[in-house]
């Protein structure tokens, strides 16, 4: 439990931001900076807090949520500063919106009792949001800046909520496996724009497998990512105390023994 005097205003970090963007006497990096130019760093810094998350460090989430609310902070400065909108507004925003999202908890609505029942009336919402917005397809309003294997995700689960959709993951699979055996056919035939375009629907069908299986596609190639990562180190480290030269058949011999 943080102690009360530790607990700090909103408005300090505010205070912090417009600082160093004071025209006048603010840090000159801090001030040339937009939106569009931070908003490389936000991914990053978002991506650092699931990589503490994954890590189970406590003490570096608690470093990257400040670094991500910095980031917050900014965008809404900058924002303010153009007479758009503030941090308030940002806040205020989304608290409408959880409240809206929830009336079980904020409207006591009965008829809302489990987590498909939240879901559904989730999602629910969403979709008026969205038709308000404009929307003429159900695919509409997903971003095309997310990254692609999270917009795929997103595109797939959109299209499963219309009853587009395999039945189960072994069908899905079949899918897997069509896709390969056509991107094997193009390769075989050396036609690299058809190369490219089969192996899109490979990766896609891959990521739509992972998502019957109720599998995260993003932490599976995290996970996998870090297991190559400690094998081919493992790997690395055998071949230069054995002081192997570094040929194809010696690495595949460490790599082999580093399982």
């Amino acid at each position: 439990m943080v102690k009360k005097s530790k607990k700090k205003n909103l408005d300090d970090i505010i205070d912090v931001v417009k600082r160093l963007r004071n025209p006048k006497n603010g840090c000159p990096w801090d001030i040339q900076q937009t939106s569009k130019s931070l908003s490389k760093y936000t991914l990053e810094e978002a991506y650092e807090v699931v990589e503490a998350i994954e890590s189970n460090d406590t003490k570096e989430l608690e470093n990257e949520l400040g670094d991500l609310l910095l980031q917050v902070i900014y965008h809404s400065q900058i924002a303010s500063e153009k007479n758009k909108f503030d941090i308030y507004d940002v806040i205020e925003k989304s608290v409408s919106k959880m409240k809206l999202r929830h009336p079980h908890i904020f409207l006591r609505d009965k008829s809302i009792k489990s987590v498909e029942d939240v879901n559904e009336f989730w999602e629910y919402q969403k979709k008026i949001e969205r038709k308000n917005k404009g929307a003429t397809s159900v695919l509409d309003g997903i971003s095309v800046s997310l990254p692609a294997v999270t917009r795929s995700l997103k595109l797939q689960k959109r299209a499963a909520k219309e009853g587009f959709d395999w039945n189960n993951a072994k069908d899905t699979l079949k899918k897997v496996q069509e896709e390969t055996k056509e991107l094997s056919v193009e390769i075989n035939k050396k036609n690299k724009k058809k190369i490219r375009e089969e192996l899109g629907d490979l990766l896609f069908s891959c990521i739509n497998l992972s998502r019957k299986l109720g599998i995260d596609t993003e932490t599976v190639i995290r996970e996998s990512n870090r297991k190559f990562e400690k094998r081919f180190k493992k790997m690395e480290k055998k071949m230069n105390q054995k002081k192997l030269q570094w040929t194809l058949k010696n690495l595949e011999k460490e790599w082999k023994n580093s399982k």
